[in-house]
């Protein structure tokens, strides 16, 4: 799991899920709120996945939330 700060200063929480048929999903939700997001990662595996999360710089984080849907 990784926090970070979007434009708006608001602190927002991403974390990964091992959704089905294989796709990865960095689920990110808004500390304070009740906003949560999903945007879709290319891995193979969680673990890769995980290590890509891990990886990800804030600027990266803020692009990936950007981009990110609703969960629904």
């Amino acid at each position: 799991m990784r926090s970070f700060d979007d434009a708006q200063g608001n602190r927002w929480e991403a974390a990964m899920l091992d959704a089905s048929y294989g796709i990865m999903l960095v689920i990110f939700s808004r500390m304070g709120g009740d906003e949560v997001l999903k945007n879709e990662l290319d891995a193979a595996s969680l673990l890769e996945a995980e290590q890509l999360l891990a990886a990800m710089d804030e600027a990266s984080l803020r692009a990936a939330l950007l981009t990110a849907i609703p969960w629904n």
